[in-house]
Order: C-alpha cells, then structure tokens, then sequence
C-alpha cells in the first residue's frame, strides 16, 4: 500500500556541509528533519533529472558533477521491489549512478535507515531537456506501476521536485511574471488536496520552468484525496523550494 507521500527539494545549496553558514533555507531543512516515514517499509524516492525514464539500479551517486567531490551518497536498495516497479512499468533498469535529484535528498537523510528505491523521469528543463509529454507520461505510467506493485509494502512515495525557476532577480531565469502567481496558486493546491495541481503544472513548466512538474504529477495521481500534514516553502535563490507530507 502507499503509506505516505512527501515532497522535497534537491538544490545542493540546501545542504548544511555546503553552506554551513546560509541562514536563508534554514526553515527548509528544519521540516525536512521533521519528515516522518516510521509507517514506510520503504521509499520510493522520485527525480525529476533523469536521461530517461527509469528505475536505477543501485542508490549511489555523487555531487561531482557540480565539483563539489567530497559529496558522496549511497543506500541499501530494494532491489526486489525496484525490478517489479520496472517491469509493471515497463521500463528497463538504469544502471547508474543515480543523479541529483535523488543524490541530494540522500545526503538530506530522507527516510534515515529505509531502503530506497531510486526512480527517474526525463529532464524537462536545462541543457538536453526532453519534451514535457514524455515525463507527464512516464509519471502517469509510475502511479499506474506503483498501483500494481505496493499492494503488500508500505510504501513511501517521495517526489524530488522545485517549482518555478524565476521568483527573483536571483533566480536562474531572473524575475519571469507570473511565476510567483502560479508558485502561490500551487501551494495553496497542494496543502488542500494534491489532485488540485493538475491544471497548475502546464503554467508551472511553462511559466516557472519548473523542473518538478512530473514528480509532482505523480503526486497527484498517488495521492488524490489525501490530507496534507503541513507544507514549508521557501524560495531564498529565487527557486521554490518545498517540504511537506500527506497521508490517508
């Protein structure tokens, strides 16, 4: 069964070993501690930055890439669950390593202990972006797995996703109008019930250049219904950043 879905951001300024000293964020990574996954046999934890659609197969990657080499994270991988998913969703197993979207929450101690299985959809945003009809269908066809195949785990579904891109002048894309309007709308959406996004997340892409848009879309289709427990969102680098949970 889905016992619990969460949202995260996967920015590696959010990181306390990278910035130590960043008062900005800091209310991000206090309800990420405050995160709880003790009903979870295990987490499915979702990017949204992958070179296709997939299930890696193992959880463990580095922040190299963006030179920052003493980042190194890995966790114990539900490799039985990981191989079902994949096959329910008819997708064949990414080797690895895994990329930031999951790296990030890893170093963040999503989950502490629980095995993880690491889950990618394609990048929409940034260089090699692919089309947003490929993750939009890739989501859809993931909740669609994870109905098939969670049915006697308590699972954890855990989106890796940012919304807009251009909230600020120090935001990526600068100050873009109409993204805070779209992140405000989003929001308000995803505390009252996440099926409420739905017609959010095209503006959100389009608008914002989200990157999270098809992490969030299986939130939609997982959660429906659901009851949020309580969303922090902050954008201190002109990017949304949010941190929430729901259940039954």
């Amino acid at each position: 069964m889905i016992a619990r879905g969460a949202v995260v951001p996967h920015a590696p300024v959010v990181l306390e070993d990278i910035q130590p000293s960043l008062d900005e964020g800091r209310r991000v990574r206090k309800a990420l501690e405050a995160l709880d996954f003790s009903n979870a046999d295990v987490i499915v934890l979702v990017s949204p930055h992958g070179p296709t659609a997939g299930i890696y197969e193992r959880c463990e990657g580095s922040l190299r890439g963006f030179g920052i080499d003493n980042a190194r994270a890995e966790r114990d991988a539900d490799v039985g669950l990981g191989r079902a998913l994949a096959r329910a969703w008819g997708r064949e197993p990414i080797e690895g390593p895994v990329d930031f979207g999951i790296v990030v929450p890893l170093l963040l101690g999503i989950g502490g202990d629980l095995p993880m299985v690491a889950a990618t959809l394609p990048q929409t945003t940034g260089p090699g972006a692919r089309a947003l009809s490929e993750s939009v269908d890739a989501a859809k066809g993931l909740a669609g797995a994870l109905a098939t195949v969670a049915d006697e785990r308590a699972v954890a579904v855990v989106a890796s996703a940012h919304s807009s891109a251009g909230l600020s002048a120090r935001a990526p894309l600068t100050e873009v109008s109409g993204a805070t309007e779209v992140d405000r709308e989003l929001v308000e959406a995803l505390e009252a019930d996440p099926a409420r996004i739905e017609n959010l997340l095209g503006p959100l892409h389009e608008v914002g250049h989200a990157c999270g848009v098809g992490p969030l879309l299986l939130l939609r289709h997982v959660l429906e219904g659901w009851r949020s427990e309580g969303l922090t969102y902050e954008a201190p680098f002109g990017v949304g950043y949010m941190v929430g949970q729901w259940s039954p």
